[in-house]
């Protein structure tokens, strides 16, 4: 009898424990919406040749055959605008915010790019445009040909 007890407490337990993982899962799923940058650098994406639209002016690239995303804005060279997360805000339309610069950070008299890399989000899809909103500017993401 003491056996049978312990049969539906473990059987519960098993439950609890299933029920909890399957709640982190989805949690995870949601974390596919927004996204940390996973690299930054000075100047151009590295490998993108022809960006198109005119120079000086902030741009997007698709890059990895569409698994990333890298968006280069610019800026003074000592105080770079650095992209620091990207979400989705409704379909094929992203939202970066910019990390921002202490107001006593002294900044070069310069303008030069600075690259952000992202990935791509799941909800985006590479085969139309993409419009990429940062601060108050818009940027949009050619579909990939």
């Amino acid at each position: 009898m003491i056996g049978a007890r312990r049969v539906p407490r473990l059987a519960a337990s098993v439950a609890i424990v299933v029920a909890a993982g399957l709640a982190l899962a989805a949690c995870s799923g949601a974390g596919a919406q927004s996204g940390n940058a996973i690299e930054n650098y000075a100047g151009g994406p590295k490998g993108v040749a022809d960006r198109g639209g005119s120079e000086l002016q902030p741009f997007a690239s698709w890059l990895d055959g569409g698994e990333q995303i890298a968006l280069t804005l610019y800026g003074s060279s000592g105080c770079p605008p650095v992209g620091d997360t990207m979400r989705v805000a409704s379909s094929n339309s992203l939202v970066v915010s910019v990390v921002p610069i202490p107001p006593d950070q002294a900044c070069t008299a310069d303008y030069a790019p600075h690259t952000t890399v992202f990935s791509t989000p799941d909800d985006v899809t590479t085969s139309s445009d993409v419009s990429i909103r940062v601060d108050d500017q818009s940027i949009t993401l050619k579909a990939m040909r």
